[in-house]
């Protein structure tokens, strides 16, 4: 026999007892505890399946859509193709004074002329002007430099 703090006396079957109450109890409480953590690792499993099959679902919805904008790009450019083959070949033919000459004779004249004049820049815009009564072509070539040249 023993005493406690209070003053009152303890037996051993009382420790046995007493021991024996706080062991179930926290039997109890680990059985409580698996349980909850079961119901926990069901729930995050339900969860992660949810977000799975969303993902896979937006990963599918962005494929349909990239098949679809290639589909359509495809198709533009078919018609962009279709439609540059359409274009019909042109030439300009100027007579004048039984003097005959052509615009693509005129526009090389006049990047040449160009050249000689602005040595150093690049030609990235031409315009000619064909005054047949002068005898002259006249260019604008990048908005900024004008110049003249000899038509026959």
């Amino acid at each position: 026999m023993v005493t406690n703090a209070k003053g009152a006396k303890v037996t051993v079957d009382d420790v046995k007892k007493s021991a024996a109450t706080a062991a179930s109890t926290v039997k109890a409480a680990a059985a409580s505890a698996t349980v909850a953590t079961k119901k926990a690792v069901d729930e995050v499993k339900k969860e992660a399946e949810v977000a799975s099959k969303k993902a896979t679902a937006a990963k599918e919805t962005a494929a349909k859509k990239a098949t679809t904008a290639k589909k359509a790009a495809t198709t533009t450019a078919k018609k962009a193709v279709a439609k540059a083959k359409k274009e019909v070949a042109t030439s300009a033919v100027v007579q004048y004074q039984d003097q005959e000459f052509s615009e693509a004779e005129c526009l090389k004249k006049a990047e040449a002329q160009f050249k000689k004049d602005y040595k150093g820049k690049t030609l990235e815009e031409l315009n000619i002007y064909i005054k047949p009564e002068e005898r002259k072509i006249y260019y604008v070539a990048n908005k900024d430099c004008v110049g003249s040249v000899d038509l026959f």
